[in-house]
C-alpha cells in the first residue's frame, strides 16, 4: 500500500511539472517603441477561399534613414474571438527588391508568436527598399459573432504590432462570397476611421498616414457555410505544453499509459515472493549474522557491521571495550577458524588478531582510515559471500530497468525544462515509465534467491519471528539456559530486533538482561542501557565509527583544499506586427 501511495504521489508529482514552460514562462513586460525606419506605401492583397485559407501578399516599400539588416514580421496566432482557434501563418516567403532575401522563421512566447526575420546579419542595408511577403493562413473565415447563419472576416488588414509609423495603405480583400454588412475601423478598439469600399466579392480599404502600433480592421458577413477551423479545447498558454493537435495529445497519454504498464511489468520480474517463515530457535550452521541478515533483506547497514564485531566476542576471539568516545576491539586466542567468511574478513581488514588491537577513537585519523576501507570491503564480503555460496543470483529485468529508468528521467527533464518541440507533454511517457520503475532502484531488485538461498531464507525468516515478534515470547525457555539471550544478541542487532530481544528476557525472567562477558561497555553502558538494550550499542558503535572516518575525511579535505485591433472584443485574427532590425 505503501509503495502503491509513493508511486500515485510520483505520477501527480509528474504530470505536474509537465507544466513547467507555463510555471516558468518568460514574459517580455518592455514597451514597444518606434524606430527611424518608416514604411512610406504599405499594400496588401487577401484572397480569402471558401475553406477559409487565405493567401495574403504585402507589399512594404521602407525607408531606412540608418544601417539595418533588415525587418521582421510577426504574426499572432490567436483570434481574440475564439481563443481556442489557432490562426497558424504557413508557407511564409519574402523577397526584397524583387531578389530573395534572408528568412529565418521562428516562434516565441512558447509558439504563440510566428516571427519572420527577414535580412541578412552579416549586411546592413540603407535607403528605401520594397519587401513582398506572402504567407497563408487556414481559418481566417469564422462563424458570426452574432450567432447568425454564415460566415465572417473578422481580419486586421494591418496588424497593430507594426512598430514603424506609415505613410499610405492599400487594402484589397477578395471574398468568396460578396461582403455584407462591413465595417472598417483604425485603431485598437475603435468603430470608426475609415471606409471600405465593396465590389462583387471584393473590398478595398484606403488609408493615410498612422502611426506605430495603430491596427486597420474590418469586419464582413458572408453568404457561405462558416469552414471549420483548427482548434483546441484549451487556450493559448498551454500550447507550450499540449501543442495543438487534439489526437496528439490522445496518442501521448496512451502511450504515457503503456510506458507505466511496461515499468509494473519490468518491476514485477525483479519482485520475489517470499516463502513461510517457520519458527527457528537457532540460525542455520555456518552462517553469520550479517550474512544471514543479507540474505534476509538484501541489504547491508551499520547495524550489520556492528553485529559482526559483536560475533568476534560471541566467539570469545575477542574482547570489546569503550572508554568514552573511543572503541577498542582486542583480538585474543580462540577458534578462529569457526567463524563465518564474513566475520573473518572483517576483523582482519581492521587487524584484529590475537594480541592485536584496533582502535576506534574520533581523534584518530590513521584508524579512521582503515575503518572507511573495512567498511567498504565490508559490504562487498556480505554480497559477494551470497553469490559465492550458491545462494543468490543475478535474474529479472532489473538491471535493463535502471537503465531505462535513468534514460526516462533524463528525457522528460528535457522535454518539460528544455522543451524542443514547444510540447512538453512529449516528456510524459519517459516520467511516467521512470515513476513507476522506481522500485527497481530497490537493494536485491537484480538479484534472486536460488533454490537453496530460498530454504536458508525460510529459515532466517523463522529465526527472526523468535528473536523479534511477540507472539513467540512464550515459546522460549530461558529457564537454565541463560546463555542463549548473550549468544544470540549478534543475530539480534543484524536483525535490528534487539529492544524485542531483549524484552523476551524480561518477560521470561522479570529482570534485566546479562552483559555479556566480552563486552566492557564502561561507565554508564551498563545493564539496562545496550545490555538491556544492544540496539543502542550499534548506535553508539556506529556513532563512533563514523566520528572516526569524519576526522580521517577532513584531514583529507584540509591537505586537498590547497497586437490587438479594432472593434470591441479586442479586435480579429491577423494580430501581429513588425519592425526593423
Amino acid at each position: 500500500m505503501r509503495r502503491a501511495v509513493l508511486v500515485l504521489v510520483g505520477l501527480i508529482v509528474a504530470l505536474a511539472a509537465m507544466f513547467a514552460p507555463v510555471v516558468f514562462a518568460s514574459s517580455d513586460d518592455a514597451a514597444s517603441g518606434t524606430e527611424s525606419a518608416t514604411i512610406t506605401d504599405y499594400q496588401a492583397q487577401f484572397d480569402v477561399a471558401r475553406d477559409g485559407t487565405l493567401r495574403a501578399t504585402e507589399t512594404l516599400r521602407v525607408d531606412f534613414p540608418l544601417y539595418r539588416h533588415g525587418i521582421f514580421r510577426f504574426f499572432d496566432v490567436v483570434d481574440p474571438n475564439n481563443p481556442d482557434a489557432r490562426l497558424v501563418p504557413k508557407d511564409i516567403g519574402v523577397t526584397r527588391d524583387g531578389r530573395p532575401d534572408g528568412l529565418d522563421v521562428s516562434t516565441e512566447s512558447g509558439g504563440r508568436y510566428v516571427v519572420a526575420k527577414i535580412g541578412d546579419a552579416d549586411e546592413t542595408i540603407t535607403g528605401s527598399h520594397v519587401y513582398v511577403i506572402t504567407y497563408t493562413v487556414p481559418g481566417a473565415l469564422s462563424a458570426p459573432l452574432s450567432g447568425r447563419d454564415g460566415a465572417q472576416f473578422y481580419w486586421n488588414l494591418i496588424p497593430g504590432g507594426w512598430q514603424m509609423p506609415i505613410e499610405r495603405s492599400a487594402l484589397t480583400v477578395n471574398l468568396p462570397a460578396a461582403p455584407q454588412d462591413t465595417r472598417c475601423a483604425v485603431g485598437a478598439a475603435s468603430d470608426t476611421g475609415c471606409t471600405a469600399t465593396t465590389t462583387g466579392n471584393s473590398l478595398m480599404v484606403v488609408t493615410g498616414a498612422l502611426e506605430p502600433h495603430t491596427p486597420v480592421t474590418v469586419q464582413s458577413s458572408l453568404d457561405v457555410p462558416a469552414p471549420g477551423r483548427v482548434s483546441v479545447p484549451w487556450s493559448v498558454t498551454l500550447d507550450p505544453v499540449l501543442g495543438r493537435s487534439v489526437w496528439l495529445v490522445v496518442v501521448i497519454g496512451v502511450l504515457a499509459v503503456v510506458a507505466g504498464i511496461a515499468a509494473w511489468l519490468i518491476v514485477r520480474t525483479t519482485h520475489e515472493s517470499s516463502p513461510a517463515f517457520p519458527l527457528m530457535y537457532g540460525p542455520p550452521e555456518g552462517i553469520g549474522p550479517a550474512q544471514g541478515a543479507y540474505l534476509l533483506t538484501e541489504t547491508v547497514t551499520d547495524d550489520h557491521f556492528a553485529a559482526t564485531m559483536l560475533q568476534l566476542g560471541e566467539a570469545g576471539v575477542a574482547t570489546l571495550e569503550k572508554d568514552g568516545t573511543t572503541w577498542r576491539i582486542s583480538g585474543k586466542d580462540g577458534n578462529w577458524d569457526a567463524l563465518d567468511s564474513v566475520t573473518r574478513q572483517a576483523a582482519s581488514t581492521l587487524g584484529i588478531a590475537p594480541g592485536q588491537t584496533f582502535v576506534a577513537d574520533p581523534d584518530d585519523a590513521e584508524g579512521g582510515r582503515s575503518l572507511r576501507e573495512s567498511r567498504r570491503a565490508f559490504d562487498g564480503s556480505v554480497s559477494g559471500w551470497a553469490r559465492g555460496a550458491g545462494l543468490m543470483e543475478r535474474a529479472g529485468l532489473g538491471g535493463a530497468g535502471r537503465v531505462l529508468l535513468i534514460v526516462g528521467v533524463i528525457a522528460a527533464a528535457v522535454f518539460y525544462f528544455i522543451n524542443p518541440f514547444d510540447r512538453s507533454m512529449f516528456g510524459l511517457p519517459f516520467a511516467v515509465f521512470a515513476v513507476v520503475a522506481v522500485p527497481v532502484l530497490a537493494p536485491g531488485a537484480m538479484t534472486f534467491r536460488t533454490k537453496r538461498g530460498r530454504d536458508v531464507w525460510s529459515q532466517l525468516g523463522g529465526f527472526r519471528r523468535v528473536l523479534g515478534t511477540p507472539s513467540s515470547e512464550a515459546r522460549f525457555d530461558f529457564s537454565g539456559r541463560h546463555e542463549l539471550y548473550t549468544k544470540y544478541i549478534p543475530w539480534a542487532v543484524a536483525f535490528d530486533v534487539a529492544d524485542e530481544w531483549a524484552e523476551k528476557y524480561r518477560v521470561a525472567n522479570r529482570q534485566e538482561p546479562p552483559t555479556p562477558g566480552y563486552l566492557n561497555a564502561g561507565h554508564g553502558l551498563g545493564v539496562g542501557y545496550g545490555l538491556g538494550s544492544m540496539s543502542s550499542f550499534s548506535s553508539d558503535f556506529t556513532s563512533s565509527v563514523a566520528s572516526s572516518i569524519s576526522s580521517y575525511e577532513a584531514t583529507q579535505q584540509s591537505s586537498s583544499s590547497s497586437g490587438g485591433g479594432g472593434f470591441s472584443g479586442g479586435g480579429g485574427g491577423g494580430g501581429g506586427g513588425g519592425g526593423s532590425w
